[in-house]
């Protein structure tokens, strides 16, 4: 065992603890003199006995009222760490969400796209195209109704032989 000397309320005392809580005896003795000389400065000479027993209780209501805000303080972290996790697990199901959006968007880029624009220009080139064959084709039409109504038979010169 070893011996530490106090001093609380100005008075000196002995006191034994195991090797090594040296410094902390000294610590908690330290807080239980400033609680002593509060008690001095705000009511007097007091008896040595109810002088530490009043600085213990007020050192001891101090430590229940930290010990309360740490369980408060427990239970904030808790609550807090369940929102980040929910979070967490809120991020992934979007990141994964928006991971299989973009492979179906990259499966749907496989695919040609056509702006509105670029369908417009492209149906009114064929527009234009069968405009044209259709002009050309009914004056053939026409030249083809002439001469079938005048009685000739137009024929076709080709390689293919008749079949029937």
């Amino acid at each position: 065992m070893s011996e530490v000397e106090i001093n609380v309320g100005g008075r000196k005392y002995a006191i034994a603890c195991n090797p090594g809580e040296e410094t902390d005896v000294l610590a908690a003795s330290e807080e239980l003199n400033k609680e002593a000389k509060n008690m001095i400065n705000a009511i007097g000479k007091v008896p040595d006995v109810k002088l530490l027993l009043m600085a213990g209780l007020m050192v001891s209501g101090r430590l229940k009222t930290i010990e309360k805000e740490l369980l408060t303080k427990n239970k904030e972290i808790l609550e807090i760490n369940t929102a980040s996790l929910n979070l967490k697990n809120q991020i992934q199901e979007l990141t994964n969400s928006n991971h299989e959006i973009q492979k179906k968007e990259k499966l749907d880029l496989t695919k040609p796209y056509i702006d509105e624009t670029s369908v417009t220009k492209i149906l009114g080139s064929i527009h234009e195209k069968l405009k044209t064959l259709i002009e050309k084709d009914g004056v053939d039409l026409e030249e083809n109704e002439n001469i079938n109504n005048s009685g000739e038979i137009n024929k076709v010169e080709t390689d293919q032989q008749e079949l029937f």
